[in-house]
């Protein structure tokens, strides 16, 4: 078996994606929703695609902060 090669074997994953897609679907995703400060500490959450979705409180966090 001199001079024959064996084929490699890959520890990669057969199921590995492409991030950059997930990260375009994250960013629109965060594009979607927005805040409104309504005064007195008061915010509107809101998203822009359905404008009937809202929800009021006096406390806001931001999405990075909860990662």
């Amino acid at each position: 078996m001199e001079g024959q090669r064996r084929p490699v074997q890959s520890d990669m994953s057969k199921n590995a994606t492409n991030d950059t897609e997930q990260q375009a679907v994250d960013q629109d995703e965060q594009n979607r929703y927005a805040q409104l400060n309504i005064g007195d500490e008061e915010y509107v959450i809101y998203d822009r695609e359905n404008h009937q979705a809202w929800i009021q409180s006096t406390v806001a966090i931001s999405p990075t902060e909860m990662r």
